[in-house]
């Protein structure tokens, strides 16, 4: 063999054990990418459902987070056409090992051919690495029942039927009932109707009733109110569901509520300007929370008909043997301010009563938890104190008590606070001002309630507002 034919066949042999190396060498160099785990899932992992063209459906699911707190962004994918709705909000946070319940009210155009669909639900958390939970929900689109043909009448003109499977429910006594999570679709048909719903609330829990849903237009109001049909609250527009993009346009209702004691309260859903119409239709839900065992306190439930009063200028005017019953010292940091025209020379007892507030309590009957008022007393300025009292003397009571002759005539003021300016809805209490009879010796606070006034009243706050609503019929219970 010739050396040039030798050296060539030497080289290509050279070469071809290279590139084996190199292709071995980069095989076992290639590193797999770290995978991000997924520590949150859909419970259950996918649905089915069915339905008809125009038609709206519910499905529930939770999201369970086996990893640490973050947040959850909720999106949807689904057809042109087709809308979902996520409830009770698209953006979540959820506590390790916690869950979030979620409804997805989902909406079939009524131009929808029929077949299989599929909607995706998209859960996505903030933290890195960022990572997607799908729960695919399947909807089959299946045909609209046959109409069948209508019975010729006498009528030559046929009404339009308004029910929506809870009608009859224009009056207390119809009033349907709506269980905690459970979103119903109503519709106000015919013009002027109105939906009247029941639930049956628990003592010092938070109420949320949302109507997340409401059709193009309709504009319903929200009235909620105790089993004596005394109105605890109303709400036409809540626009400020996400407070971090308010959105003025959004004119849905919303009523939160600490409920005030156990019973039976009602919902009236109208619209407010007394529409209606086969195609006026809303979805409502009712939503409860829990904030432990010494809950934050609601607005609505807070006030009393006294508020507001917590500076001297607006102070409320208390006259001579008048008891201010039902107030409350709520929230924390709260003073209530009265004036009293008071002439010289007479003597005058104020005092803070709150033995009838104090419920089972019977680790000491003679206070209501929480209550323990200070009394301050101050000279026509509204600044200069002329008297403080914290209990009153000679009394078993953490109650308190001013007497005080004035030299002069005019107006004073008094404040009550609580002590370490502790205040919650619960803390409640009668205010009175005695004017005492020449030579009187028991001009002071009595020993005992006063009579004629019932013992822990379980009404609710003084804000309720009483309406001409029907009295349901015995009969007729809900």
């Amino acid at each position: 063999m010739k050396p040039s034919v030798r050296t060539q066949n030497v080289t290509v042999a050279f070469v071809s054990t290279l590139l084996i190396m190199l292709l071995a060498l980069q095989q076992f160099s290639v590193v797999a990418a770290p995978v991000a785990q997924i520590n949150f899932t859909w419970n259950p992992i996918s649905a089915t459902t069915s339905s008809q063209p125009g038609q709206t459906i519910l499905v529930n699911a939770n999201l369970q987070n086996q990893g640490a707190t973050d947040t959850f962004n909720i999106t949807s994918t689904a057809p042109t056409g087709w809308t979902v709705t996520i409830a009770p909000s698209t953006s979540v946070s959820i506590n390790a090992n916690g869950n979030q319940s979620f409804t997805f009210i989902i909406t079939i155009p009524a131009t929808a051919t029929l077949g299989t669909y599929q909607i995706n639900i998209s859960a996505a958390r903030e933290s890195t690495p960022a990572t997607t939970a799908l729960f695919p929900i399947l909807v089959t689109v299946n045909p609209a029942p046959p109409t069948p043909t209508p019975v010729p009448t006498i009528t030559p003109t046929a009404s339009p039927v308004c029910l929506d499977g809870f009608e009859p429910d224009n009056f207390p006594a119809e009033a349907r009932r709506i269980d905690i999570l459970i979103p119903q679709e109503h519709v106000l048909c015919p013009t002027g109707d109105e939906d009247w719903l029941f639930f049956g609330g628990v003592a010092g829990k938070v109420y949320t009733i949302d109507v997340p849903v409401m059709r193009p237009g309709i504009d319903v109001s929200l009235e909620l109110f105790d089993s004596n049909f005394n109105r605890l609250a109303f709400n036409d527009d809540f626009f400020n569901r996400d407070p971090a993009n308010p959105n003025p346009g959004d004119i849905r209702p919303r009523i939160t509520v600490r409920i005030p004691a156990d019973g039976t309260y009602y919902i009236r859903v109208r619209d407010v300007a007394g529409r209606g119409g086969v195609s006026y239709a809303y979805t409502i839900v009712l939503l409860d929370e829990s904030n432990g065992p010494t809950p934050a306190p609601v607005e609505s439930v807070c006030l009393d008909i006294f508020e507001p009063d917590g500076l001297p200028e607006q102070a409320r005017l208390i006259t001579s043997n008048e008891i201010q019953e039902n107030r409350r010292l709520c929230p924390t940091g709260d003073a209530d301010w009265v004036t009293f025209f008071a002439k010289a020379g007479k003597r005058y007892v104020i005092y803070t009563d709150t033995r009838r507030y104090r419920g089972p309590n019977t680790v000491n009957d003679s206070t209501v938890a929480g209550a323990d008022t200070v009394l301050v007393l101050t000279d026509r300025d509204g600044v200069s104190i002329l008297d403080i009292n914290d209990d009153m003397p000679g009394g078993n009571t953490l109650d308190s008590q001013i007497e005080f002759t004035p030299k002069v005539d005019g107006f004073y003021f008094a404040q009550v606070k609580n002590v370490g300016d502790i205040g919650n809805q619960f803390i409640r209490y009668d205010l009175v001002l005695l004017l005492c009879l020449p030579g009187q010796t028991d001009c002071r606070r009595p020993d005992a309630p006063l009579p004629g006034l019932p013992a822990n009243p379980a009404t609710p706050p003084a804000t309720a507002v009483p309406i001409n609503a029907p009295t349901p019929t015995p009969t007729t219970k809900p």
